[in-house]
């Protein structure tokens, strides 16, 4: 606990932004606007401050970028701020959000880690905590400013491991609890089930209620074990936009606390979870005290419209500005080349490289992807390609029947992706491709790791070496 006299209070942005305020400094999270993420995601809830009053702020804002996906870190919205703003975010061991936002131009970037953290000119005192064996690229984060203190998860909803949750429990001592929020992600942000063409929508939403109230009450746990007794749901506020699959936009889920409440929590142990960690109503635009645990209802207050008719006026407003016409498959079909087969083929050979590399660098890191394969199915171009990790890649079918992971995707997306133009992960958390999984009930998240993580190296390095058209 640092130690500062002025009142912390807490404004919900949207999604995963929430802008933190203390003694006239702030602190913004994760800002995202109006940049498509993964080419097919738009904010349920539009930003309740337009952004230029943030940018006005000048060396009194800092800002959290908590990792590189485009819902955490709107590359756009970044381009209206001072080129001098303090910028924070974790010490991953892959430089690529410090290498992005340096790119954008910013010079004023820290990383913190989960020993000595940062504190930042603002005052607040940041820390990072990554688990490997989830995700490299991700991390949890708290935020002391003297008078509170914030558990940001952004999308490590996850449970935590003994060491994190002792370290964050030590620094939150002499914080009562109405001086603590604890924000974690209560939606899916990948393309399981709706984008598997096993399920009818029917399944799908059964299945993806499942998963969500897995990840919620998983969250819930984390706050449990901290001995934190709120809660508050972010991180899934989204829409999806694809041409090919309006259904998308209906199916997917808006987590507020109401929602969770009466819909997720519906078994005993789960009541019994929500008894002891209250699901607070908390909208855009609504302002947590964090001396006392009060919460200020928005001026336009969640009490005075449902969560559908904001979402269907959001959608309403995006049409209206063609701002849905920026995703990916709304965009015009431009001229992209012939589909290059010796680029798909390089595409699969590097990701091959790529994972060698990893569980090479690191013996405990998804070691079980090695002799899995996935097809990528082109069916316009009539065209299949297999890559066995840790084996071979080759045009044709696997041939030794059904592999781990299937994909069928259009030549039009497929060669954007293998021209560097958008990322490979936009055909799995953007919903652009049609998956499959072999066994139905096997996840395989070592192959969704990997390709998740490749994407962004294949599309800022090697798609500008790839074997011409």
């Amino acid at each position: 606990m640092i130690q500062g006299d002025a009142k912390t209070s807490l404004l919900f942005v949207n999604h995963a932004s929430l802008l933190i305020k203390n003694g006239g400094r702030y602190l913004l999270t994760d800002p995202w606007h109006l940049r498509p993420g993964f080419g097919s995601w738009l904010p349920t809830f539009q930003q309740y401050v337009q952004p230029s009053y943030y940018a006005a702020l000048g060396d009194k804002l800092s800002l959290l970028i908590s990792h590189g996906h485009d819902d955490h870190c709107d590359d756009d919205l970044l381009k209206i701020f001072d080129k001098n703003t303090e910028i924070v975010t974790a010490s991953f061991n892959a430089p690529s959000v410090v290498n992005r936002l340096k790119k954008l131009g910013f010079h004023n970037v820290t990383v913190a880690d989960s020993n000595d953290g940062a504190v930042l000119n603002n005052g607040f005192a940041v820390k990072s905590y990554i688990n490997p064996q989830l995700s490299l690229d991700d991390a949890v984060y708290t935020i002391d400013t003297g008078s509170g203190f914030v558990v940001h998860c952004n999308d490590n909803w996850a449970k935590f491991d003994d060491e994190t949750i002792a370290s964050i429990a030590k620094d939150r001592q002499g914080y009562a609890n109405a001086n603590v929020a604890f924000f974690s992600q209560t939606n899916s942000a990948s393309g399981h089930p709706l984008s598997y063409t096993i399920f009818d929508d029917e399944q799908k939403i059964s299945i993806l209620r499942s998963k969500v109230k897995g990840m919620v009450t998983q969250g819930m746990r984390n706050a449990d074990a901290l001995g934190i007794d709120t809660f508050y749901s972010y991180a899934g506020f989204a829409s999806i936009f694809v041409k090919e699959f309006p259904s998308y936009l209906d199916l997917a889920l808006i987590p507020t606390a109401k929602f969770i409440r009466d819909e997720l929590l519906d078994d005993t142990e789960s009541r019994a979870l929500g008894a002891r960690v209250d699901v607070r109503d908390f909208y855009p635009g609504d302002v947590l005290d964090l001396s006392d645990g009060k919460i200020t209802k928005a001026f336009v207050s969640s009490e005075d419209y449902s969560d559908k008719a904001l979402k269907d006026a959001t959608v309403r407003y995006y049409d209206a500005y063609g701002i849905i016409d920026q995703c990916d498959t709304f965009k015009p079909k431009l001229e992209q080349g012939e589909f290059n087969r010796d680029r798909l083929i390089y595409f699969l050979d590097n990701l091959n490289k790529f994972v060698a590399r990893k569980i090479q660098a690191d013996a405990t890191f998804f070691q079980t992807i090695v002799g899995k394969a996935m097809e990528i199915v082109v069916p316009d171009k009539g065209i299949t390609a297999t890559i066995i990790f840790g084996g071979d890649v080759f045009i044709g079918p696997y041939p030794k029947g059904l592999p781990n992971k299937r994909i069928t995707v259009e030549s039009s997306l497929m060669t954007q992706v293998l021209n560097g133009d958008i990322l490979f992960e936009n055909l799995y958390s953007g919903y652009e491709g049609q998956w499959e999984r072999f066994p139905p009930n096997v996840y395989n998240r070592d192959i969704v790791m990997f390709v998740v993580m490749y994407s962004y190296v294949y599309q800022n390095r090697l798609a500008k070496l790839a074997p011409a058209a």
